[in-house]
């Protein structure tokens, strides 16, 4: 079923807002894939039509730029293998990471009295009606929710492409534990 140009507008605008999840940035890619498109939303076509366009490609790499940074790996690790290693003090780390949460304790203290003698003691309710209270905090929830696994997801790539860059740098030795 070929979707409607106010279904493709609702998913541009939550696109552009960063509220679509995988599957509707697939339908929006594969409905600009396609030559039967609105006149309307010529510019956004031209724009994903674009975007696949850059992900496909791959820069070219210099020539002999693997042979050149494997050199300079290696002349780098026998620079630090000759160099003496300086004993790190755990203590003035340590105190530096207490300092830090002994003031954002403060800080948070110094916030909540000052909100607190603000606006006294007793927090007023912002709905009368609790069903209504109730179906806003749904909808917060939810939004969270989405946006939050956006997010995870985006982190699991980031992994992945972590785990590609450590593995590089094993085979260099520029580490030791892959």
């Amino acid at each position: 079923m070929k979707p409607t140009e106010a279904t493709i507008r609702q998913l541009l605008e939550r696109y552009y807002q960063g509220t679509t999840t995988r599957d509707e940035e697939r339908r929006l890619k594969a409905y600009f894939a396609q030559d039967d498109v609105s006149p309307t939303l010529a510019a956004e076509r031209e724009m994903f039509r674009y975007l696949a366009h850059e992900a496909r490609q791959t820069p070219p790499l210099p020539q002999g730029l693997e042979e050149r940074l494997a050199r300079s790996i290696d002349r780098r690790a026998a620079e630090d293998s000759r160099r003496p290693r300086a004993k790190t003090l755990r203590r003035p780390r340590l105190w530096r990471w207490a300092a830090g949460i002994a003031a954002s304790l403060l800080l948070a203290s110094a916030i909540g009295l000052h909100l607190y003698t603000q606006h006294g003691a007793a927090p007023r309710d912002t709905f009368d009606d609790p069903k209504l209270a109730y179906a806003e905090a749904r909808r917060a929830l939810g939004l969270f929710d989405a946006t939050f696994d956006k997010g995870e997801q985006q982190v699991e790539e980031a992994r992945k492409a972590a785990r590609e860059v450590h593995k590089k740098l094993a085979k260099y030795r520029i580490i030791t534990n892959p």
